[in-house]
């Protein structure tokens, strides 16, 4: 198409006229001065970064927000006992990918103890209390990051000792000690991303100095009021990884940066997906950076922008056909549950309970339910919860499958 919106390198080598440079630079300064471009007003050796506006990306910037709709609908609809379930699965998911796609070897067990050791610590204590010093469980630090996302009001870093803070949390005891920051707060040394054929691809910002100006400019991009944050969050990754601040885990930090940026926009089940896409499409991803890293584009960021919304595109789209499965499923839970009370003549908190077994056996990451969980579940006290356990226990519904803790499962077949 003739008014297709192309990177201007493309059209630079499209243009066989002398004057090519000339064109370049004249289409370069109307994309920059152009009223519907967002300007970042961050200047790097690439120009200033902005966004364009095309049609396309306007489209993108629709169908992200229509998914999210649909999103937000099912995911309402989804029980307390899915919900967590989901959301201690996505999290353990998102660690192992993006500890996939940095190299560092992660398994699913290892990461599956930090989530559930996370999860366990931030329902036994308050914000301010000290940690167990002797219990050490490898990315827990990283698990309580991402499971911080789950609160709402968790907020975005404020300053570069934010961001250090953060740093030392994703990466933990991950790196080498030559890898260690031996700045103040980042990095003093220079730092080369090496690619194939041994080429180097990228420099980092080459003081401390200027990490901390590029930084502080990031931290004032990701609460920008003038750029709407689905296309700032994209900004300020971008602005992220092309400083470079540390010589090892920036694109573990950088991808957390990014879903924090996008949790108040995005609903929680898609800012935790995003990881994952993102390593299924690492190409794409990997090209985008070399695009903007192009001279010939003028550190222009739409085409990066339009890679990273195609992510959470994708994202949004398996997510909708999952969450709608499992509802689907629930529905068909709830029927089975439905004639086993009226087959057994259960009361109502037996069938609750359930109802709440089944739902763990065939979502949950355990299997089964605790007499404690009963008793916080029925809003009960653990005597009476117990005569509930036993209701299902004489009823042939459960078995027992530990005793401290009491622990059951669902004893039946469940429908797929």
């Amino acid at each position: 198409m003739a008014d297709e919106y192309r990177p201007l390198a493309t059209l630079f080598h499209m243009d066989a006229s002398t004057a090519a440079p000339a064109h370049l630079e004249e289409l370069a300064h109307a994309r920059l001065t152009a009223d519907s471009t967002f300007r970042t007003g961050i200047t790097t050796k690439l120009g200033e970064l902005f966004i364009g506006m095309p049609r396309e990306l306007t489209r993108q910037l629709n169908d992200v927000l229509a998914h999210e709709s649909s999103i937000s609908v099912l995911w309402n609809g989804i029980p307390r006992i899915m919900k967590h379930s989901y959301i201690m699965h996505a999290i353990s998911e998102e660690i192992l990918s993006t500890n996939d796609i940095e190299g560092v070897r992660s398994t699913r067990k290892e990461v599956q103890d930090a989530v559930e050791t996370a999860q366990h610590e931030a329902s036994q204590t308050t914000p301010n209390s000290p940690r167990d010093p002797y219990r050490t469980v490898r990315f827990a630090e990283f698990a309580r990051l991402y499971l911080g996302l789950t609160d709402e009001h968790t907020q975005l870093p404020q300053t570069l000792d934010d961001l250090r803070t953060i740093y030392d949390d994703v990466v933990g005891d991950e790196i080498a000690d030559d890898d260690r920051p031996d700045g103040e707060l980042f990095r003093n040394g220079d730092v080369e991303i090496i690619g194939a054929g041994e080429r180097v691809v990228h420099t980092g910002a080459h003081t401390e100095a200027r990490i901390n100006e590029l930084l502080t400019q990031m931290l004032a991009l990701m609460r920008s009021e003038q750029i709407p944050a689905l296309l700032a969050a994209p900004a300020a990754h971008f602005l992220f990884e092309y400083t470079h601040p540390f010589y090892d885990g920036n694109g573990r930090m950088g991808r957390y940066l990014l879903a924090l940026n996008l949790q108040p926009t995005l609903t929680l089940p898609s800012v935790l997906s995003l990881s994952r896409t993102i390593a299924d499409n690492r190409q794409r991803y990997y090209k985008a950076f070399s695009s903007v890293e192009n001279p010939l584009n003028h550190g222009e960021l739409t085409f990066f922008v339009q890679t990273l919304l195609d992510c959470v595109a994708q994202a949004q789209t398996a997510l909708i056909e999952q969450l709608t499965q499992q509802l689907n499923r629930l529905g068909r839970l709830n029927a089975q549950c439905n004639d086993l009370g009226r087959e057994h003549r259960l009361s109502e908190h037996a069938q609750e309970t359930l109802f709440a077994l089944m739902q763990e056996t065939a979502f949950g990451a355990r299997g089964g339910m605790t007499l404690d969980d009963t008793a916080q579940h029925l809003q009960l006290s653990k005597q009476s919860a117990r005569k509930t356990v036993e209701e299902l226990e004489h009823a042939g519904l459960i078995e027992f499958t530990k005793r401290r803790p009491l622990t059951f499962t669902y004893a039946g077949d469940l429908p797929e």
